[in-house]
């Protein structure tokens, strides 16, 4: 027993050393030794690189992926996909450790112990010779690594390699919870969310913003502790000007300035294998196409707590906060704080010469509303009851410049409104009672009965809002009044309910 210790400990000794004795090593392994260093190829990769990784620090749904790619397309950065290489690490030293007598244990304030300098070695021996294997292979100069939750083993990279840097990615926490939602359609599991998704299991967005919480707490201590490691990176930052924001990555990491990386990013040359984004390999371009998707959101289901928590990490980030304003605009807005990000990249606005085209949705709704009055009767004022002398806002969006359409309807008055905000005359509006609210694309689908109302409702693509005072059921009544009044539910008695092709052609 004592003898197969000792022998243990020899083995682990030879691994520590900067040149392991090639005589103790089984013979099968032999033909697998990585290449010894510098390479003897047209592409030198030097041990220096190696003090000199990358590790980007991020959370599931926050555009890691798409990160990952413009990394990668840089002629001298190698980025595969998801390695999980700091837990290796991390699991590696912890392992080494307690063979070698040693365990790692935390101190009594939580923090991670110094490693000893010999299982430091052992450990970067041994990544070192996967690394240096890979950056050949792709013809690379410098690793980096795009792993999920690799914040929490930042204190050890750095004891492994002392010039290591981080990107620290974050993204809005109501868009985060949004994509979640959508990439876990029957309930939340994978990408780290089992554990949160336990904890709440009747609410995903509670889950999901205590995820988002904790995780984004994580890389903001890495950030905070060691600041000039680090370079952050907004999610929204990157969809807006890719080409800014990756400059400023590569000029943080010393290596040359790549122009055009945000199109030659999307080619076979990126790396399928393994985890990652399932949706970008269907993507050929960069995009803000999800970038306010969160809006929709209903931030009431959060608690309180967990909402402190949030903002708190938000005010940090430069985000806008989650209150009880969220999601009760017209128009998602743009995630980032005025004067949070660079110049170049604000929103682009349109040319002031170039022609809008209204989206058909517009049209059809404002003609449909005012076909709505035309048809209405007594027998309409009895179903409806006190309902029927109400007013109520109508409420259409576009991502385009085109703007808002807002039509006030006033049944008592039997007119309906145009609203122009572009023309200072939102007060035009007068009081109303309640309003729904919807993107031209929702409106469009439920016009031509490709869409359910209610369910429009319910997965918030249409949004409604009263004073907060009114009883559930008054909710539901006002909404199959709505539906009455546009003509398309099929129990009108007595009428015609609108055809599946109202709307008007483009």
């Amino acid at each position: 027993m004592e003898q197969s210790a000792a022998q243990l400990l020899d083995l682990m000794r030879s691994l520590a050393s900067p040149q392991p004795d090639p005589s103790m090593e089984p013979p099968r392994f032999q033909q697998m030794r990585p290449p010894t260093f510098p390479f003897d190829s047209a592409t030198s990769v030097s041990r220096a690189s190696f003090g000199d990784p990358v590790f980007v620090l991020c959370l599931a749904r926050s555009g890691s992926t798409l990160l990952r790619f413009l990394l990668d397309a840089h002629q001298d950065l190698a980025c595969p996909p998801e390695t999980d290489l700091a837990t290796m690490c991390s699991q590696l030293a912890r392992t080494w450790s307690l063979l070698a007598g040693t365990p790692l244990l935390k101190d009594r304030d939580g923090t991670v112990p110094s490693v000893p300098e010999p299982v430091l070695t052992g450990v970067r021996n041994a990544v070192s010779q996967m690394i240096g294997h890979h950056l050949e292979r792709r013809g690379k100069r410098r690793y980096c690594d795009k792993s999920m939750y690799t914040a929490r083993h930042a204190d050890l990279m750095l004891q492994l390699f002392p010039g290591v840097k981080f990107i620290c990615l974050y993204r809005h926490p109501m868009d985060v919870i949004a994509s979640g939602i959508e990439a876990c359609p029957w309930g939340l599991k994978g990408f780290g969310f089992d554990s949160y998704a336990a904890d709440s299991p009747n609410n995903s967005v509670l889950a999901l913003a205590r995820f988002w919480a904790d995780h984004t707490a994580a890389i903001r201590s890495v950030e905070e502790r060691f600041p000039e490691r680090c370079h952050r990176v907004r999610y929204e930052d990157l969809v807006a000007d890719p080409e800014a924001t990756a400059d400023g990555i590569f000029r943080f990491l010393g290596v040359p300035s790549a122009p055009g990386v945000s199109a030659s990013c999307f080619t076979p040359d990126r790396e399928r294998n393994g985890p990652g984004d399932y949706k970008i390999w269907q993507t050929s371009r960069i995009t803000a196409d999800s970038q306010g998707r969160g809006w929709s959101i209903p931030a009431g289901l959060i608690e309180p707590a967990v909402i402190d928590a949030v903002n708190q990490l938000a005010d940090s980030l430069g985000y806008v906060r989650v209150d009880e304003r969220w999601s009760v605009a017209d128009m998602p807005p743009d995630l980032r704080l005025p004067g949070s990000w660079a110049q170049s990249a604000s929103p682009r606005a349109a040319p002031a010469d170039s022609t809008r085209q209204m989206p058909r949705a517009y049209l059809a709704l404002g003609d449909l509303l005012q076909a709505g009055l035309f048809r209405v009767s007594e027998r309409f004022a009895r179903r409806w009851a006190a309902h029927a002398a109400e007013s109520f806002l109508v409420i259409a969006t576009s991502p385009s410049d085109v703007g808002v359409a807002r039509w006030r309807v006033d049944l008592a008055a039997r007119t309906v409104t145009l609203v122009d905000a572009s023309k200072g005359d939102v007060d035009a509006a007068g009081n109303f009672g309640w309003q729904i609210t919807g993107s031209a694309g929702a409106w469009e689908r439920v016009i031509a009965g490709t869409a359910n109302l209610n369910v429009a409702l319910r997965r918030r693509e249409l949004r409604y809002c009263d004073t907060g005072t009114t009883a559930v059921t008054t909710a539901a009544t006002r909404m199959s009044m709505l539906a009455d009044l546009l003509g398309i539910t099929s129990w009108r008695s007595g009428e015609t309910a609108v055809r599946s092709d109202a709307v008007p052609a483009a």
